[in-house]
């Protein structure tokens, strides 16, 4: 009820002004938009707006979930998101622990799985309880793995405080660690019980947590929707200065491809893989770092000009398609050093890419800007040139 009245006094407000209110973000609550992902009794919503930590813990307790938590994040998420959250949470009732770990790729591990799983003993956090994910895409996916394993599974809330976890990763239910030889290599299908993606989280982010978000971005752009590609090559220097109607847009659009593709491929079997476009050169670029010289977005923009050149010498894209999806990813700034990386070790990390059947690499190449089909067996040579090609960028 609360939810609703909230949101029913700003449309009296932006009515009687003629569609003109302008409430300051910081005193006023608002969820823009409500996507749902269907999947049967696995079905939740994503929430998409503005300041809406208020509204969180009331919008929890309407989906059903219990009232004992833990939150799980890094320590620069903690350090300017942790203390708000828990005073919202005992405000409303909630009751439980905090669990910080520190932040970084490497975290998503085994270990570091099992060190979060001893303090979720020692603090008796029980098998009806909610794990709420308070963080970018490594928290998102390590608290999702815990979630789907702790008890053999409790209740996950996502709330994602970086660009590329609000249009991407926290959405659709992968979870999992890395392993030496792999990204993601352990991990599960666990969808959570809804996605929290307030854009009141991103003021904070450098601009190179920004320029990971538009990697994923520009991905559904060329998957999918042309429309949002063209917007890209527009307002891409909006969204890189956080724009909140530039913003908005992506976040919308991004959502509602997840949602869809998850609602039609929960567990990647066809259509799902399409978003892997990009990601078949994107994770051997950060496995052949040790994940600390690319971070994901920075790898899956080189991934996709990688890949798009070997759709472009197949035959598959114009030059003239080609010269715009690399034309886009020049325009986004990736100043990690990654030209120091080596074409023998990038190409034997593609080798333990999961994607690949049968010992043959996989890859989603565009056909046109708004589809991407799955190919196999691409030359060596071809791949070694594409990676050349990324590498002297």
């Amino acid at each position: 009820m609360r939810l609703l009245n909230i949101c029913g006094l700003f449309w009296s407000i932006h009515s009687r002004s003629g569609g003109k209110a302008r409430i300051p973000s910081n005193l006023f609550p608002m969820i823009q938009k409500e996507i749902d992902v269907n999947l049967g009794e696995r079905s939740y919503r994503i929430y998409v707006g503005r300041s809406m930590l208020s509204l969180l813990a009331p919008t929890m307790e309407k989906t059903g979930l219990d009232k004992q938590l833990a939150i799980i994040t890094d320590k620069h998420v903690a350090r300017l998101y942790l203390k708000p959250l828990e005073k919202h949470f005992a405000h409303f009732g909630w009751q439980g622990t905090s669990i910080v770990v520190p932040a970084g790729e490497e975290q998503k591990s085994l270990a570091m799985a099992n060190t979060i799983y001893t303090d979720l003993l020692k603090a008796k956090v029980g098998k009806r309880s909610t794990i709420v994910a308070l963080g970018g895409g490594v928290i998102g996916d390590l608290a999702g793995f815990v979630a789907a394993t702790y008890h053999r599974g409790v209740g996950l809330v996502q709330v994602p405080t970086t660009l590329l976890s609000q249009v991407d990763s926290s959405i659709g239910g992968k979870t999992a660690v890395n392993h030496p030889l792999g990204k993601n290599m352990i991990g599960a299908f666990y969808q959570p019980r809804l996605v929290w993606v307030d854009m009141e989280y991103l003021q904070t982010l450098p601009e190179r947590e920004i320029v990971c978000g538009l990697g994923e971005i520009v991905k559904y752009g060329v998957i999918r929707d042309e429309q949002l590609f063209a917007f890209l090559e527009r307002n891409v220097d909006h969204v890189l200065k956080l724009d909140h109607e530039a913003v908005a847009y992506v976040q919308n659009t991004c959502c509602s491809i997840k949602a869809w593709v998850t609602s039609e491929d929960e567990r990647e079997s066809g259509l799902r893989m399409i978003l892997n476009f990009g990601h078949t050169v994107g994770h051997a670029l950060e496995a052949a770092g040790a994940y600390r010289i690319l971070k994901h977005g920075e790898a899956v923009l080189l991934g996709m000009m990688a890949e798009s050149f070997i759709a472009n010498r197949l035959g598959m894209i114009s030059s003239d398609i080609f010269e715009r999806i690399a034309g886009l990813v020049r325009r986004i700034p990736i100043k990690a050093r990654y030209r120091s990386l080596k074409l023998p070790a990038i190409l034997k990390a593609m080798a333990y890419d999961k994607k690949s059947l049968s010992g043959k690499k996989r890859f989603m190449l565009p056909t046109r800007i708004g589809e991407v089909k799955a190919v196999e067996g691409v030359d060596e040579n071809l791949i070694q040139k594409s990676l050349e090609l990324i590498l002297e960028r």
